[in-house]
């Protein structure tokens, strides 16, 4: 059985963020997952997420202005002192998992700092009990991102073998035209799953992905983690989540 995890910086936008939560709940998802916490203080979303329920199964290390900062040539303090605000928020929210984002950058120090900073930050969090985790994000959703593709996650997990992946299958889709060749290539080393359908990163079913196959390939693999919705509903968030019930029923 998967266990699917609401994306509440993607679903539920007809509300205001703190809203999100309890409409989440109240459709029966028991977990969500958002990019940056930090315009809140920690204990209103802690309260909000022990009012409904919800586990928080992911956030980012504070990204500044260029969607990351651990391949930012220049910002290599403002990366580690995001790490301790990262950590506050994570011990907050009972949250073990860490996105390090590597920002946009073309700098050709880039590669050099990234792995400076990766380091220290995988060595940060792992000595606070965390989890480090990185996502392949293709440049077609964020150009200029510096971590977007998946010869840089290998080299990555080969250098870390501490860190773990969070494997978005709409980028990777993207990518490489084989999302699901990916899943089997990865599936060792992720720590979370991310899906959206291709083209217009809709929910399942609006596109022309295989959604039924990476289903049926993630529980073959005994995939035991959350399935994070990170994809735009076609419409208002409760009239598009059919398809939840629909690929349940057939696997």
């Amino acid at each position: 059985m998967l266990n699917f995890n609401a994306h509440l910086g993607f679903q539920f936008t007809e509300l205001p963020f703190l809203q999100r939560f309890a409409a989440a709940s109240l459709v029966g998802f028991k977990a969500v997952e958002f990019p940056s916490p930090y315009a809140y203080d920690a204990s209103v979303l802690g309260d909000l997420l022990q009012e409904h329920k919800l586990k928080l199964v992911q956030f980012a290390a504070p990204a500044g202005e260029t969607k990351g900062l651990a391949a930012v040539p220049g910002k290599e303090d403002e990366f580690r002192h995001g790490l301790k605000v990262a950590v506050q928020y994570a011990k907050a929210l009972g949250c073990a998992n860490v996105h390090l984002m590597s920002g946009v950058s073309g700098d050709g120090q880039a590669n050099t700092v990234f792995r400076e900073n990766l380091d220290y930050g995988v060595k940060y969090l792992l000595d606070h009990g965390l989890v480090p985790l990185l996502e392949v994000i293709c440049t077609e959703a964020a150009p200029g991102y510096f971590f977007s593709d998946f010869h840089k996650a290998q080299d990555a997990l080969e250098r870390f073998p501490d860190i773990r992946l969070i494997l978005d299958l709409y980028h990777a889709q993207i990518l490489t035209q084989d999302a699901i060749g990916m899943l089997r290539a990865y599936h060792h080393r992720t720590e979370h799953v991310q899906i959206a359908d291709w083209p217009g990163r809709h929910e399942p079913g609006t596109g022309s992905m295989d959604f039924l196959s990476l289903f049926n390939m993630l529980q073959q693999l005994d995939y035991s983690g959350w399935v994070g919705c990170e994809y735009h509903p076609s419409g208002v968030t409760t009239d598009t989540l059919g398809w939840m019930s629909r690929f349940k029923s057939d696997l």
